[in-house]
């Protein structure tokens, strides 16, 4: 990964978190040791694995595997947020953790707007936030 995907990611992070912060109404921060330890991009939000991506070119389905496994390693849950140069954060979740009585087995996705996702997330702090 060259120097400039680095610092666009990691501006995608700061951009995408200080959103999260404001909606969620939960500082979010990032995950310092996700580099050394392969782990979620942010840990701040209680029960769910925050995984970022900003880039041009989609890979939803790895991107999904990756926020999977890193969330399973965590007992949490996966929230995918992705990116593309001039077009809107959008959020990948399971509904199977929105609506586990409706979604019984975990794998039904969907794609929501940043403000939707941020919706499902608070709801499902009850309070913690």
């Amino acid at each position: 990964m060259s120097a400039s995907q680095r610092n666009k990611g990691s501006r995608g992070e700061r951009e995408l978190f200080a959103l999260l912060t404001e909606q969620l109404g939960v500082t979010v921060t990032r995950n310092l040791t996700q580099t050394r330890g392969g782990g979620a991009d942010a840990l701040d939000v209680p029960g769910w694995a925050i995984e970022c991506k900003r880039c041009e070119a989609l890979s939803l389905a790895s991107w999904w595997n990756q926020a999977q496994r890193q969330a399973d390693d965590l007992s949490r849950k996966p929230a995918l947020f992705y990116r593309q140069s001039r077009k809107p954060w959008r959020a990948v979740l399971d509904l199977h953790h929105i609506a586990p009585g409706v979604f019984t087995a975990p794998g039904s996705l969907c794609e929501l707007a940043l403000s939707d996702a941020c919706t499902v997330i608070r709801e499902s702090l009850g309070g913690e936030a």
